[in-house]
C-alpha cells in the first residue's frame, strides 16, 4: 500500500472498531452482523492488499466499523464504553505484535497455512472460526493483559461463538496493525476527531 493519509487511517481505524462491534454483540447477545463479520475474518487473509480498502473487500465490507467509529465520536447517546474497552485492548495488543518480529512473523505464517488449508479443503466457517480462534490463543491470549471478553454466560460457553469472538479479536488486532502501519496515533483520537468523523461520514454516504 503506497497511500498512508487521513482515509486510510480512517479505514484501519473503522476496521478496529468493527471488531470491537462484532465481539460486543456476540457476547451479549449470541448473534452479530454477519456480513461485517465475514468482512472482517477475511482480512486476515490479505496478506499483500493494494489499498486498506481491499483488506475489507471494499467499504461495504467496513460499513459497520465506520457507523461504529462515528458514533462513539460524536455520537454521545449511542457511545458504548464497551466497544472503547475493546479498542483500546486491540490497538494495545496490536503494538505488542509488532514489537515482537518473530511472533509477528509466525502468526503471518500460520495464517497462509490456514489459507491454503481453507482453499484446499473448503473449511466451513465453524470450522475456520475455530482453527483462528486457535491461533489467537496460541499468539495473543499468553500475552498480558488478557482481553476480557464480557457477556452472556449462555454464549461464552457456546464453542462455536466464542472462537468467533476470539477469531474477531484477531481480526481487530490485524486492523490496528494496519492503522499503525498507515500513520495512526493514539493521539489522532483526541486531536482530529471532528475530521475523522467528517471522513467517516463521507465514506458512509458513498455506500448508501
Amino acid at each position: 500500500m503506497n497511500r498512508h493519509g487521513e482515509r486510510d487511517r480512517t479505514l484501519a481505524l473503522a476496521g478496529i472498531f468493527q471488531a470491537a462491534n462484532l465481539v460486543t454483540k456476540l457476547a451479549r447477545n449470541g448473534q452479530c452482523d454477519q456480513r461485517a463479520a465475514t468482512a472482517s475474518a477475511d482480512s486476515l487473509f490479505e496478506f499483500d492488499p493494494v489499498s486498506v480498502e481491499a483488506v475489507y473487500g471494499g467499504l461495504p465490507g467496513l460499513e459497520l466499523g465506520l457507523r461504529t467509529l462515528y458514533a462513539q465520536l460524536v455520537q454521545p447517546a449511542q457511545r458504548e464504553l464497551e466497544v472503547a474497552r475493546y479498542v483500546i485492548a486491540l490497538v494495545q495488543h496490536a503494538d505488542k505484535l509488532l514489537s515482537d518480529s518473530s511472533r509477528f512473523e509466525a502468526l503471518g505464517r500460520d495464517l497462509e497455512i490456514l489459507q491454503q488449508k481453507s482453499a484446499d479443503y473448503d473449511l466451513g466457517d465453524f470450522s475456520r472460526s475455530a482453527q483462528l480462534g486457535r491461533l489467537y490463543q496460541q499468539y495473543v491470549s499468553p500475552v498480558p493483559p488478557q482481553i476480557m471478553v464480557r457477556g452472556e454466560p449462555l454464549y461464552l460457553q457456546n464453542p462455536q461463538l466464542t472462537g468467533q469472538i476470539r477469531s474477531l479479536l484477531l481480526a481487530g488486532i490485524r486492523a490496528g496493525v494496519l492503522w499503525r502501519q498507515c500513520g495512526g496515533k493514539r493521539w489522532h483520537l483526541l486531536t482530529r476527531r471532528r475530521r475523522i468523523a467528517e471522513i467517516a461520514s463521507a465514506m458512509l454516504d458513498s455506500i448508501a
